[in-house]
């Protein structure tokens, strides 16, 4: 079984038996996970409405866990900073994708962000990049 397809609940069991983090990140990280399994196919479907001529299933794969997590986040956890997001996941894609990787992961969840501040009748930069 490939791991995109474990329920969140088991990749929550595995990373906690791997990794040691703080309360706070725990809960964080929980509320996440939960939001993105409860919504992966809207999330999948916001992601492939900002890609021209281009694939959900043709991102690499780890840029594609990036934006998963980014969008779930940025659409369903009102208590995160949409700026915040957005660079930490900018940060994730440096750290571990390829050169384009930060460029293509602030471009789609800015544009998110865009949507969702409209969306919800908010002023353009509020909490913008």
């Amino acid at each position: 079984m490939h791991l995109s397809e474990l329920p969140g609940e088991d990749i929550l069991k595995d990373f906690f038996r791997w990794r040691r983090i703080g309360e706070q990140n725990r809960e964080l990280t929980v509320r996440l996970v939960r939001k993105l399994d409860e919504h992966l196919e809207e999330v999948d479907a916001a992601i492939a409405s900002y890609l021209k001529n281009w694939s959900p299933e043709r991102l690499a794969r780890l840029d594609r866990i990036i934006l998963r997590l980014g969008v779930a986040e940025l659409l369903y956890l009102d208590d995160i900073p949409p700026k915040v997001t957005i660079n930490e996941y900018i940060e994730l894609s440096r750290q571990f994708g390829t050169d384009e990787s930060p460029g293509f992961v602030n471009g789609v969840l800015d544009a998110v962000r865009r949507d969702r501040l409209t969306d919800a009748g908010a002023g353009e930069g509020e909490d913008g990049c």
